[in-house]
């Protein structure tokens, strides 16, 4: 690539390179690396780096195939208007003409999609720890073994888990920049929270929850990372907020699951009873009802959400103790045991091939389930060191 002229490129130029438009809409393993090479080098270039990204996707959020033709044709149409006296006021002339018809179409909201409410605590990833635990607004961690942990938590700032009381050292209950407390729930755990206005919480093994120790103000917000179950108390005047890096549901009181790991390619939520409202996790965005039944799942790939019907069973009945499934592929299936089983499964490539329709029992080893599951299915599976590999039968 012109690596040494890209080191003198403005914003303008960016916009309307060739190979710099073809990464932005099609990227390959190649031009990935040689862009993150480059920034890397370059960290002065970045900020302008990233905003030809957002002119480019700006405008193809309103024509998803924008080609070079029809960017010059859009400059063009600027340049009529008002004949440049020289090249610098050219160029700005022109990106001057791409904000305006972004505005003119509202594709500006786009430009500005910055995350609202940034996560207030880094993801541990799986394999990190084993023990669940408790990072209170003091700097107390309090942690726990067993599989299935109940957490309840006070307006007063008190809290017990498994019915031993912990106190905060200092009292910053009411102060809600700093009130926030963190669960971690490891692998092959679950936990069961009530927060103190009675919102009752399902947290799933691998998911961490962020939530005040009282609710002040006009809202509540709790953050959250892998998935949980939600029986949220209602309360008309303070809305409820269930805020992911993809997600944001507003909620007034409602039973619904959502799922957001964030190596997931998709974040979504279901509703089972009351209504919520959807939308991503970014400034400007339109809010998608959902009503009960219905899933709405949004795709991180192309920042696109999708609404069905579905069986709101064969998502919610983790909290009590099973999984069910009607024709789901058998990968999908095994992510959710590794995560409940805290055990390492590869699939050998056949995770879309082969699907599963039953109910799992997750009071059963993780053994059993799987025989269960390859009786059904044409795969067998053997146990090396703790992880377990999926063979497809021939």
């Amino acid at each position: 690539m012109k690596y040494a002229e890209f080191l003198k490129y403005t914003i303008t130029d960016f916009v309307l390179d060739e190979d710099f438009i073809k990464w932005v809409q099609h990227p390959s393993q190649e031009t990935n690396d040689f862009w993150s090479a480059f920034i890397k080098e370059h960290p002065e270039k970045k900020q302008i780096v990233d905003d030809a990204i957002y002119f480019i996707k700006s405008i193809r959020a309103i024509e998803p195939d924008i080609s070079r033709s029809r960017l010059e044709q859009i400059l063009d149409r600027a340049k009529q208007a008002d004949p440049p006296k020289n090249i610098y006021f050219g160029r700005i002339l022109k990106i001057a003409a791409i904000f305006l018809f972004l505005v003119s179409i509202g594709a500006l909201l786009y430009y500005n999609q910055r995350t609202t409410k940034p996560f207030p605590i880094e993801y541990i990833t799986e394999g990190t720890f084993e023990k669940g635990r408790i990072i209170l607004p003091d700097g107390t961690i309090s942690e726990f073994e067993t599989e299935q942990t109940h957490i309840q938590q006070k307006a007063d700032g008190e809290l017990t888990i498994n019915n031993d009381t912990v106190i905060l050292k200092d009292n910053l209950a009411g102060n809600e920049e700093h009130s926030l407390a963190h669960v971690i729930i490891p692998y092959g755990k679950r936990s069961e929270i009530t927060l103190a206005d009675g919102t009752r919480i399902w947290l799933n093994a691998g998911s961490q929850l962020s939530y005040p120790l009282s609710f002040t103000g006009s809202t509540r917000e709790v953050y959250l990372a892998g998935e949980a179950f939600f029986e949220v108390e209602s309360n008309p005047n303070m809305p409820f907020y269930v805020i992911t890096n993809d997600l944001k549901i507003r909620v007034t009181g409602t039973r619904f699951n959502v799922t957001s790991y964030p190596n997931d390619q998709t974040a979504q939520a279901i509703l089972l009873s009351g209504k919520i409202g959807a939308t991503r996790n970014k400034r400007f965005g339109r809010s998608i009802d959902v009503n009960p039944g219905e899933l709405i799942e949004y795709r991180k790939s192309d920042g696109n959400f999708t609404l069905e019907n579905v069986d709101v069973e064969l998502y919610s009945s983790w909290i009590n103790g099973y999984l069910v499934f009607d024709d789901e592929p058998v990968g999908n299936i095994f992510k959710k045991l590794e995560r409940y089983y805290n055990r390492r499964i590869l699939t050998d490539n056949i995770g879309e091939q082969i699907r599963f329709t039953g109910k799992l029992d997750l009071a059963d080893n993780l053994e059993k389930v799987l025989n269960f599951i390859a009786f059904s299915a044409s795969f067998s599976y053997e146990i090396e060191n703790e992880t377990i590999m999926i063979k497809q039968k021939y």
